[in-house]
């Protein structure tokens, strides 16, 4: 790994809003270089959720959405009984 030759090396400005990053260690640092990462609240503005999206997902689910959930996870147990069922019965394999 080659050496950095500056001054303070610890400390970087966020790509995109130019604040200052500090860095206590050294391989933090020289990650944060490779990927190019931004600050907290920077990447924080740049989530793909919406806080509308999120108040959304908080509210209660619906009966037909909660029946079809029930259903899904009975099917799965379903399956799960009856691969041990036969896993006993054929215990070879």
């Amino acid at each position: 790994m080659r050496k950095r030759h500056w001054k303070n090396r610890k400390n970087r400005p966020c790509p995109d809003c130019g604040k200052m990053l500090t860095y206590t260690r050294k391989d933090s640092f020289d990650r944060a270089v490779g990927n190019n990462s931004v600050c907290k609240s920077c990447a924080q503005s740049d989530r793909t959720l919406t806080i509308d999206t999120i108040e959304k997902m908080k509210q209660p689910k619906s009966t037909q959405h909660k029946k079809k959930i029930s259903k899904s996870i009975t099917n799965w147990w379903e399956e799960r009984k009856d691969e041990r069922q036969w896993q006993t019965l054929n215990p070879n394999n």
